[in-house]
């Protein structure tokens, strides 16, 4: 369970009910939706969250709805309702839809049992399940029991002792390094790294694929060379921010800069924007500045399908019209903060 996605700012939304003797929903938003709406002029899904009972004597009608984000892959609600309906040992569930005239698509649900949180409630986010075919989306919310308040938010950043036997052993890492400035985690393997996680009581501190290694025992510079040179290391680990973006190819070039160091497994790394084509399209149409595509952005996916950075260039090249772009961004290079970060 990864902690980060990127809005600090907005109110949330509460419907007035007595939490004293209920529990308490706040969903927050959800990243990485699928667009279901790809006829000419339809924009991306319209999208709200389902707050349903399950178990024993749970109720056909759902508990809560949010209202509805109109066209958007990542919708941020930030809404707060208590669940009088609600009967302590049953399950949740939150299913995201798209909302249409006449119907509404199913986007993916997140499902849990009441020991996952009925004694302290949740606070941090989720894979959607059955989210569509590649699609990796994710549901952020917090959960309160009666009399209480929301437990504290998973970290974005944290430290992770690592130690091998010697020089010559491997790590257990797949890096690349083409943003200069951080070290990607592209795949965790057996070794030093994997016994970190291992001895990790939650997966709040494990290390994982789309990680970013920003320090080396405090040092931010040279940071591939000093983990080379030690057999041990306290590594400082920041979580990727995972984007979901749809861009329209207009013309015959995309005009980016991409950064090269041989073919790399952990995505398309973008140098430099350009001054003009479909990147510079995208973002003169979005105003929140941290779902814009930038600079050091890594572009992991295209329209579902994931390759090195030799192949996702190759796809860009070709493709026309519009499509879906994955990106991981690390999260402490967010614009204007953690929009994700809803939760304290």
């Amino acid at each position: 369970m990864n902690c980060c996605s990127s809005e600090t700012t907005g109110t949330i939304e509460k419907i007035p009910v007595d939490t004293e003797d209920c529990y308490t929903v706040l969903i927050v938003g959800a990243r990485g939706i699928r667009n279901t709406d790809w006829m000419p002029g339809t924009g991306k899904p319209d999208c709200y969250c389902e707050v349903r009972a399950t178990g024993s004597g749970a109720s056909s009608e759902p508990l809560f709805v949010t209202k509805v984000i109109d066209d958007s892959l990542e919708p941020m609600w930030r809404e707060e309702a208590a669940l009088p309906a609600y009967k302590k040992k049953q399950g949740l569930q939150f299913k995201v839809f798209d909302k249409d005239l006449a119907s509404s698509d199913y986007l993916g649900k997140v499902e849990l049992e009441a020991g996952y949180f009925n004694k302290d409630g949740f606070n941090g986010e989720m894979p959607l399940e059955e989210a569509g075919t590649n699609i990796k989306a994710y549901l952020r919310f917090k959960i309160k029991p009666p009399s209480k308040q929301y437990p504290p938010p998973p970290k974005c950043e944290f430290d992770a002792e690592v130690e091998r036997s010697s020089k010559d052993a491997e790590w257990g890492l797949t890096l690349a390094k083409e943003d200069e400035k951080h070290l990607f985690i592209a795949q965790v393997d057996e070794g030093p790294f994997t016994n970190y996680n291992n001895s990790q009581e939650t997966d709040d501190f494990k290390v994982v694929p789309t990680d970013f290694i920003t320090a080396v025992d405090g040092s931010k510079s040279d940071l591939l060379s000093n983990l080379k040179g030690k057999t041990k290391a306290t590594v400082t680990i920041v979580r990727g921010l995972g984007l979901a973006m749809i861009v329209e190819k207009k013309e015959a070039s995309h005009t980016a800069e991409f950064a090269r160091n041989d073919v790399s497994e952990g995505g398309l790394v973008i140098k430099k924007l350009g001054e003009s084509g479909l990147f510079k399209d995208y973002n003169d149409s979005q105003k929140d500045p941290d779902i814009q595509m930038k600079e050091g952005d890594r572009i992991v996916c295209i329209n579902g399908v994931y390759g090195n950075s030799l192949e996702l260039e190759r796809m860009l090249n070709n493709i026309e019209g519009k499509f879906q772009v994955g990106v991981v961004r690390c999260a402490t290079d967010a614009a204007s903060g953690n929009r994700w970060g809803f939760f304290d």
